[in-house]
C-alpha cells in the first residue's frame, strides 16, 4: 500500500490557511522565501501564474514524495497591477483609485507532484478571476481602511475580510479567490495531480 503524499502550502498567509483547512485533507504550511518581482509580466493571468510556480518550485525539492501548492493573488485596475503598497501614502492612492471602480482580482494557483528525490514530475497551474465593485469612498473611509486593516501586506492594499470588505458593492466570480485561494478549482486539480 503506498503512503499518501503529503499536501504542502508554500504560503504563510493567515487566510489561505483558513481557507485550506475549509478542504479537510491534511496539509502543512511552509513559506516560501521566492523574491516576487510584479514588473515580470504585464499581463496578469501570466503574471500571477508565473509567481505561484515560483512559490512552490522555490521549496518543493525539500519535500519528496509530496504535493506542493502555490498560489498568488494580486489586483488589477485597467492595465495597472497592484501589488503590495510600499506605504501608507501608497496604499491610500490604490485605495482612491479602487472608489467606484471595479477591481479584477487574479489569483494564479499551482500544484505540482514531486517524486522521491523531490524532483517536481508533474506541474499543474491556472488562473481565476474575480471582479469587485467598490462603491464611492469618502476620504474618511480610506483613512479607516488604512488604520484597520493590515494594507500593507496584502496586494492591492485591501482584504475582503477586513475593513474595505464593507465598501465591496458586488463580486462576480469566486469568494475563495479574492481571499487567495479558490477552492473549487484546487480541489479540481488536487484530485488529478
Amino acid at each position: 500500500m503506498s503512503k499518501q503524499p503529503g499536501i504542502i502550502l508554500a504560503s504563510r498567509s493567515p487566510a489561505r490557511k483558513n481557507l485550506m483547512k475549509e478542504l479537510e485533507v491534511p496539509f502543512e504550511c511552509h513559506t516560501s522565501n521566492y523574491e516576487e518581482d510584479m514588473t515580470l509580466f504585464k499581463d496578469p493571468k501570466k503574471l500571477s501564474i508565473h509567481l505561484a510556480s515560483e512559490k512552490a518550485r522555490f521549496i518543493a525539492h525539500k519535500f519528496p514524495d509530496s504535493i506542493i501548492i502555490g498560489a498568488d493573488t494580486f489586483g488589477s485596475i485597467g492595465n495597472q497591477i497592484l501589488g503590495k503598497p510600499s506605504s501608507k501614502e501608497e496604499a491610500y492612492q490604490m485605495i482612491k483609485q479602487m472608489s467606484e471602480n471595479t477591481v479584477n482580482v487574479h489569483t494564479g494557483l499551482v500544484v505540482i507532484r514531486t517524486d522521491s528525490q523531490g524532483e517536481i514530475k508533474k506541474e499543474l497551474a491556472s488562473h481565476t478571476l474575480t471582479k469587485l465593485t467598490v462603491i464611492k469612498l469618502s476620504d474618511k473611509n480610506i483613512k479607516d481602511i488604512i488604520e484597520k486593516d493590515d494594507v500593507l501586506n496584502v496586494a492591492g492594499a485591501i482584504t475582503i475580510e477586513g475593513e474595505s470588505g464593507k465598501y465591496v458593492d458586488t463580486i462576480e466570480g469566486d469568494y475563495h479567490n479574492v481571499i487567495g485561494l479558490p477552492l473549487f478549482q484546487l480541489k479540481e486539480m488536487l484530485a488529478v495531480i
